[in-house]
C-alpha cells in the first residue's frame, strides 16, 4: 500500500527491520533517542493495513496516559479513519485490565459486578482507617501503612523491630473482602483480578504490543502471559538502560528472562537522533555494557561542570542563565529543564524563577485530595451510584469543611437505624437512583450543593466554579458516549481515577511555554534542548546507597538525565549543599566524565557575596545604599583591614568575627566556619 511504502521509507534500516520482522515473539532493545515510538506505530500500522489484523484484535500497553494518548493521536494522524473506538485496548495496563474487567471478562466468577468503581490510593487508606477504627486493630507503624500493605501482598507481616505479627493480615483480609462488598477495586486489584480471569482463556488477542517494557513488574508480567494465547504475537520494546524502578517492583532481569521464557528473537535500535555526540558520550560512562550508542549529530558543545557555593547561588545563576538563553529569541522557555534528585530540592530553585518573572512548571505528583472540594463531591456521586459504597458514604457525610461533620458512630448508627440522628444528605445518597434526575446538569440542584459551599465563605465561588467544571466534564464525556446517566457516571468517575483529571496532571507538559522542573525519574520519556542537573554531589547525586544494585540504578538515572538533553547539557555541584545528608564537592559521576569533553568553571559570584556579608557584619551596615557603596568599591579598598588566616582542610580565609571562646571564618571554597579557640590552630597571615 502507497500509505505504508511512505511509512516505511522514512525508517532506518534497523527500524524497517523490526517494522517487517515476522517472529512470533520479538524483544527490540530500543536505545535512548533511537525513535522507538515511531517503530511501535509503524508496526501497528504495518500489522493493520498490510497483514490486515483488526486493531480490536491487538493489545497496546504503555505506562503512562501521556504516551497512550501520543500512541492513539499519531495513529489517527497516518489514516484518518481510525477513531478512539477502533482502539479499544490501547491504553495503560490498568486502563486495559479495566476495561477488560467491565466488558469482555466473566467479572461475576470473583463476587464482583461489571458496575464496580476503581479507588484511588487515597481512598483505599480511607477504607484501612476506618476499618482499623470499626475492629479496633491493632496496627503498629500506621505511619508506615503504605509499606506495610505492599509488604503484605507478598506475604511479608513483620515490619522494622517488631518482633510479633500485630493485625495487618487481619487488616488486609478484612479489605479484601469489604473491596467485593462494595463492588470496588484498587489499581493492584485491576491486574491481579484481569490475570486470573485471563488465565481462562476467554480473551486472546492475536497481537500484545508493549512499550517501555523494561519498567513491567511481575504483577504486569503476570498478566501479560496470562493475556497470551497459542497463536499470539508479542512485540515488546524497550531499553535496559533505563531500568530505574526497582524500588517499585520492576524486574532486574527482565530482558534475559523474556528471551527465555518466550524463545523470543532480540533486535536492537542503536542510532541516537536526540543528543549532540558529546553529550552522547558522556551518556555511554554511565552504561553497564558495552551497548553501542551511534549519534547521527555533530559535536556540539562540551559539558559544563560548574561549581556553586549552596543552592540560593546556583538559582539566582540558573535565572541570569536562562534569561541569557532565552534573550537572543531562538531558545524558548519550554526548550529548558532543570533535574535533581529529591522533590525538596525544587523549592529554592522555583521562587527565585517566580521572583525573576520566568514562567515555571514543576513537576509534583497530585492526587485528588489536593483539591478537597472534588474530593469530596466524587465521594458524593460515587455513593449516590452505588449504595454498597459505605466508604465514600462516611467520606461524603463526615466532611467537616463540606460535608455534615459526622462522627464515624453517628453515621454508623444512621446507616443502621440504630440513631434517632437523620442526615438530609443521606437522603439524598440513597434517593438519587429512584429521583427523577434526567441529566448530570440537575445533579448540582439535586443534592443542594450551595448549602454545602458556604455561599458566605471566601472560597465559594471558586469551590462552586471546580465543581460546575466538573459536572460540565462529565457532561460532554455522557454524551459523547451517548449512555445512561448512571452508567455514563460511573464510567467517567472510574476514568478520571484512572487518567486523572483534566485539572490533575499526571506528568508535566512539555509543550507549556514554561522552564520545567522535575526529579531525574520524572524527565524519562521528555527530551529538552538545553538540561541543568543540579546538586550532583556524593549523598544527592548518587543517593546513599546499601546494596550494589541499587548503585547501578543511581548510575543508570543519572544516564537518564543525561540524554534527555539535546544541545547543551550543564552539570553543578555545590561547596556547600545545606543538607546533611549531602557532603561538599563533587560526586565520583562528575569524576566520570571524560575529561576532554567537560569545561569546568568556578562561579565567581559566591566570592563577592561573602565579602559583602562579612564587611556588612564588621560595620553593622543597615542599608542598601550603603551595601551597594560597598560593593562598588575597589579591590585594594575592600582588602584593606582584612584579617587572613590559613587552616590546615579549609586553606585561607578571612576572619569574620570572633570572641573570647570561638572564631568565625570565610573560607572562599568552604563558606563560613566557626571554630573554638581551644580545639583548633590558625596559621595568622597578617
Amino acid at each position: 500500500m502507497i500509505q505504508t511504502d511512505d511509512m516505511l521509507r522514512k525508517l532506518n534500516t534497523y527500524q524497517r527491520d523490526a517494522v517487517l520482522d515476522n517472529s512470533p515473539a520479538l524483544l527490540l532493545n530500543a536505545h535512548v533517542g533511537s525513535g522507538k515510538t515511531t517503530v511501535l506505530i509503524s508496526k501497528v500500522m504495518y500489522l493493520h493495513l498490510v497483514k490486515e489484523i483488526d486493531l480490536t484484535e491487538m493489545v497496546v500497553l504503555t505506562f503512562t496516559n501521556k504516551a497512550a494518548k501520543e500512541i492513539k493521536d499519531r495513529i489517527k494522524a497516518e489514516n484518518s479513519k481510525i477513531k478512539d473506538k477502533d482502539m479499544p485496548y490501547f491504553g495503560t495496563f490498568h486502563s486495559v485490565a479495566s476495561k477488560l474487567l467491565s466488558k469482555v471478562l466473566p467479572i461475576q466468577e470473583i463476587g464482583y459486578t461489571n458496575r464496580f468503581t476503581i479507588m484511588d490510593p487515597d481512598e483505599l487508606f480511607e477504607m484501612a482507617y476506618r476499618l482499623m477504627i470499626e475492629h479496633r486493630f491493632n496496627i503498629k507503624f500506621k505511619n508506615k501503612l503504605s509499606k506495610r500493605m505492599e509488604a503484605i501482598k507478598n506475604g511479608e507481616t513483620l515490619y522494622g523491630n517488631m518482633k510479633r505479627e500485630d493485625d495487618i493480615k487481619v487488616l488486609w483480609e478484612c479489605m479484601v473482602e469489604e473491596k467485593r462488598k462494595q463492588n470496588k477495586m484498587d489499581f493492584d486489584d485491576l491486574i491481579v483480578h484481569a490475570t486470573k480471569l485471563l488465565e481462562t482463556g476467554v480473551f486472546t488477542p492475536k497481537w500484545v504490543i508493549i512499550d517501555e517494557f523494561q519498567d513491567c513488574d511481575r504483577a504486569q508480567l503476570a498478566l501479560i502471559k496470562a493475556m497470551c494465547g497459542a497463536n499470539t504475537n508479542l512485540f515488546v520494546v524497550g531499553d535496559p538502560n533505563q531500568i530505574i524502578y526497582s524500588w517499585r517492583g520492576s524486574e532486574k532481569n527482565i530482558f534475559q528472562n523474556f528471551k527465555r521464557v518466550y524463545d523470543a528473537k532480540e533486535m536492537s535500535l542503536p542510532i541516537n537522533y536526540r543528543s549532540s555526540s558529546t553529550i552522547l558520550e558522556a551518556a555511554k560512562q554511565f552504561l553497564e555494557d558495552s551497548t553501542e550508542l551511534e549519534g547521527v549529530r555533530d559535536e556540539g558543545s562540551k559539558i559544563v561542570v560548574k561549581n556553586h557555593y549552596n543552592p540560593f547561588n546556583e538559582a539566582q545563576y540558573l535565572c541570569d542563565q536562562i534569561k541569557k538563553l532565552t534573550s537572543e529569541g531562538s531558545v524558548s522557555y519550554k526548550d529548558i529543564a532543570i533535574f535533581y534528585r529529591t522533590q525538596r530540592q525544587s523549592k529554592t530553585m522555583e521562587d527565585a524563577l517566580i521572583k525573576e518573572k520566568i514562567p515555571v512548571e514543576v513537576s509534583v505528583k497530585k492526587s485528588l485530595k489536593d483539591i478537597p472540594v472534588l474530593h469530596w463531591l466524587v465521594s458524593l456521586l460515587k455513593a449516590s451510584i452505588n449504595h454498597n459504597d459505605k466508604n465514600n458514604i462516611i467520606t461524603a457525610l463526615n466532611n467537616k469543611e463540606f460535608g455534615e461533620g459526622l462522627s464515624f458512630a453517628k453515621i454508623r448508627g444512621i446507616i443502621n437505624n440504630e440513631s434517632d440522628h437523620t442526615s438530609i444528605l443521606l437522603d439524598k445518597i440513597i434517593g438519587f437512583l429512584q429521583a427523577n434526575v434526567e441529566n448530570i446538569s440537575e445533579v448540582y440542584d439535586y443534592f443542594a450543593l450551595d448549602d454545602y459551599l458556604s455561599p458566605t465563605s471566601s472560597t465559594f465561588l471558586e469551590n462552586k466554579t471546580l465543581i460546575l467544571d466538573f459536572i460540565d466534564s462529565m457532561k460532554r464525556y455522557i454524551d459523547e458516549k451517548n449512555v445512561a446517566l448512571t452508567e455514563g457516571m460511573r464510567e467517567y468517575l472510574n476514568s478520571s481515577t484512572l487518567y486523572g483529571l483534566h485539572i490533575l496532571k499526571d506528568s508535566i507538559d512539555a509543550e507549556d511555554e514554561s522552564v520545567k522542573l522535575m526529579t531525574l525519574h520524572a524527565c524519562k520519556g521528555l527530551e529538552f534542548k538545553h538540561v541543568f542537573i543540579v546538586g550532583v554531589n556524593e549523598g544527592s547525586i548518587p543517593l546513599r546507597t546499601s546494596t550494589a544494585e541499587a548503585r547501578v540504578e543511581e548510575k543508570r538515572l543519572f544516564f537518564v538525565g543525561i540524554t534527555r538533553a539535546k544541545d547543551t547539557l550543564e552539570i553543578s555541584y555545590y561547596t556547600n549543599p545545606d543538607d546533611y545528608r549531602v557532603l561538599e564537592g563533587p560526586s565520583r559521576f562528575v569524576d566520570m566524565l571524560p575529561g576532554h569533553i567537560v569545561a569546568k568553571e568556578e562561579s565567581k559570584e559566591r566570592q563577592v557575596d561573602l565579602q559583602s556579608m562579612r564587611k556588612a557584619i564588621q560595620k553593622n551596615i543597615n542599608t542598601q545604599e550603603e551595601v551597594a557603596v560597598l560593593d562598588e568599591a575597589r579591590p585594594e579598598e575592600k582588602a584593606s583591614d582584612e584579617t587572613r588566616v590559613k587552616h590546615e582542610k579549609y586553606g585561607e580565609g578571612i576572619v569574620e568575627s570572633e570572641d573570647e571562646d570561638s572564631i568565625t571564618v570565610v573560607f572562599e571554597a568552604y563558606g563560613s566556619k566557626t571554630f573554638s579557640k581551644v580545639f583548633t590552630s590558625l596559621e595568622y597571615l597578617g
